[in-house]
């Protein structure tokens, strides 16, 4: 069963205003060729090539946990418009007579998240339907763990975690000649 929750700050097992900065966090990039120099990749390549990648991630981490699924620092609506995309998630919200102007998180089961990935993988750039004009990022997390898959508007993926060696199994298992690896400064795996 997927869940709206408006109580963030509560069910994260991390400050989510402070994770980024503090040191005990690590994090790398996956980075298709071009993307860090500002090359338009297109939704098509990145989805080809993201996929079924996050959905490798989703089956390693997952224990049993829920998965939180939320706007990076600070809660947004969840669709400020109404385009017509990001189909799938939108009739989510229109099922459970969600509002539009949602602000808060999405919980999901595992099996309900690999339902929803397409989507959520592209949500930050395909919102708007426009190239020139992102929305924040999005947070993915398991409800028991401080690790986050952050998926940004840029088309790219971070993986993020206080753990070390967890996210150094976690990069190790998923590096492909298809990414170029971008490590957060101090996290030298």
């Amino acid at each position: 069963m997927i869940e709206f929750n408006t109580k963030v700050n509560e069910l994260l097992p991390y400050n989510r205003k402070k994770y980024i900065a503090l040191k005990k966090w690590h994090g790398v990039s996956f980075q298709l060729p071009g993307v860090f120099e500002g090359k338009d990749i297109g939704l098509d390549t990145y989805l080809k090539t993201y996929e079924d990648w996050f959905k490798s991630i989703i089956n390693q981490l997952d224990n049993e946990s829920q998965w939180i699924v939320n706007h990076d620092f600070k809660d947004e609506d969840w669709f400020p418009n109404q385009q017509n995309n990001l189909k799938v998630l939108r009739a989510l919200f229109r099922e459970n007579s969600i509002p539009n102007s949602f602000k808060g998180a999405l919980i999901f089961t595992k099996d309900d998240l690999l339902k929803y990935s397409r989507d959520l993988i592209s949500y930050p750039y395909s919102v708007f339907n426009k190239k020139e004009l992102l929305y924040n990022n999005l947070d993915i997390s398991p409800s028991n763990q401080p690790f986050v898959i952050k998926i940004s508007g840029h088309l790219k993926i971070d993986l993020l975690s206080t753990n070390k060696e967890l996210l150094k199994k976690i990069v190790n298992s998923n590096s492909s000649d298809n990414f170029i690896l971008k490590e957060y400064r101090g996290t030298e795996l």
